[in-house]
């Protein structure tokens, strides 16, 4: 008998804590965490700022000698290979910076590049024009911005950029 009444104490003892963790699991699914959320908006004016700059015009002096400048030294780790051609508008513009800067010009006027690959097999970058030196700033009149206008409707304004990025007149060899 005593082992019925010692199973009846377990199971007692085992439903009284069945009963305890389940209240305590019932208790804990019914707390629930409250979220609040809180926003305000409201219209945000700035003062604007703004500011218009008078144009500025120069005259150009140009150089009645004509310079011829040779770059090789800048390409000098680009041996010429299938593919260069890619690289060829930032070669072309690093010889026509250089060709400014080597007769202290701020632009060359009848630009024309040449570009060859050398005895060696490297480019040689040929540059020739005029000299030429921005002068006599002055702020821009009527007369200037209507003159201005007219230039840009006869000119698509992107002269030096075709004698740059010139895909036509190209030509490339492999040689083997």
């Amino acid at each position: 008998m005593r082992g019925k009444k010692h199973n009846s104490i377990i199971m007692k003892r085992l439903f009284l804590l069945l009963t305890i963790v389940s209240m305590s699991l019932g208790a804990v699914a019914q707390r629930s965490e409250r979220v609040e959320y809180q926003e305000s908006s409201a219209r945000n004016l700035e003062p604007e700022h703004s500011m218009m700059l008078t144009p500025l015009i120069a005259d150009i002096k140009v150089s009645p000698t004509k310079i011829t400048y040779t770059e090789t030294e800048a390409f000098k780790d680009y041996p010429v290979s299938k593919g260069i051609e890619k690289l060829m508008p930032d070669f072309k513009s690093i010889a026509l910076s250089r060709a400014a800067k080597a007769h202290k010009a701020d632009l060359l006027v009848g630009t024309i590049i040449d570009v060859i690959t050398n005895d060696d097999g490297m480019l040689e970058i040929t540059v020739s024009g005029y000299p030429a030196s921005y002068v006599g700033f002055r702020n821009a009149t009527l007369n200037d911005i209507e003159l201005v206008r007219q230039a840009k409707s006869v000119t698509s304004g992107k002269d030096n950029l075709d004698v740059i990025n010139n895909p036509h007149n190209t030509q490339i060899d492999i040689k083997k």
